[in-house]
């Protein structure tokens, strides 16, 4: 598997600390107003990251992590500080979706809005893993371990909506790239050696008594087949897994 190199630390990282969730909603909705910019709907991150107006900017809401353990908020800020210097370019917020791409989504039942979806969700995942693995190799896995054992967490409302959707084969590609965005790292660390990892493992596999055995085993494994992608830069990456969750059968 290729590494990712932090390459050159970005001239300049804007760190936010914003006392109320409110006052950061407002600022990014202005933002991305005023700078065209389309993202998906989550509002639970602890912390967000961007780098629209061209050096990346980390977000941390106060309110959000008051009372979180001292050791996931280590995590978090390191986790984040591992974005800036990995995706502090506005490459990559842009995404490109080629004729193949389409094609093979519109195989699959994904239209041009469910596909976006689709490689929203996976590049948000790719850049997780790429920090969980970097922060690894500087020894750091420690605090990603207790931050990803911290976002593991009753599935009850997946449950719900898989329940509903699991026939439909375009749904359940959305929904598999949902589950993905805290598995990949997860067996990221697995795949490092991390001595904690396979409780953590076990805690996710836990979580998800609702999918079969196998459902379970299919999605774990499709997570080892992309995190060793060969690739070149990120669009290539972030496209081949794509492609590789659409085309998956088993999934």
């Amino acid at each position: 598997m290729e590494k990712t190199e932090p390459g050159t630390a970005p001239e300049r990282i804007s760190v936010y600390l914003w006392e109320k969730e409110k006052d950061f909603q407002e600022f990014d909705a202005r933002e991305k107003a005023e700078l065209g910019v389309v993202t998906g709907d989550e509002s639970d991150f602890l912390a967000t990251h961007e780098a629209w107006r061209g050096y990346p900017r980390v977000h941390l809401s106060l309110e959000k992590i008051r009372g979180i353990p001292e050791e996931v908020i280590r995590g978090v800020v390191q986790h984040e500080i591992g974005h800036a210097l990995l995706h502090g370019k506005p490459e990559f917020y842009k995404f490109l979706f080629s004729e193949h791409l389409q094609e093979t989504a519109r195989s699959a039942g994904l239209d041009l809005p469910l596909l976006q979806q689709l490689v929203y969700l996976l590049s948000v995942t790719l850049k997780d893993e790429e920090v969980v693995r970097l922060l690894s190799e500087w020894g750091l896995g420690l605090y990603q371990n207790r931050l990803l054992d911290y976002l593991i967490e009753d599935s009850g409302e997946e449950q719900q909506a898989w329940e509903l959707i699991k026939d439909m084969l375009a749904l359940r590609k959305i929904a598999w790239a949902v589950f993905l965005k805290t598995l990949l790292p997860i067996e990221t660390l697995a795949g490092s050696g991390d001595p904690e990892s396979s409780p953590l493992i076990d805690k996710w596999e836990k979580a998800y008594p609702w999918l079969t055995n196998r459902e379970r085993a299919d999605l774990r494994a499709h997570a080892r087949f992309v995190i060793e992608l060969p690739f070149k830069n990120f669009q290539d990456r972030l496209e081949q897994a794509v492609l590789g969750l659409i085309s998956n059968t088993a999934l």
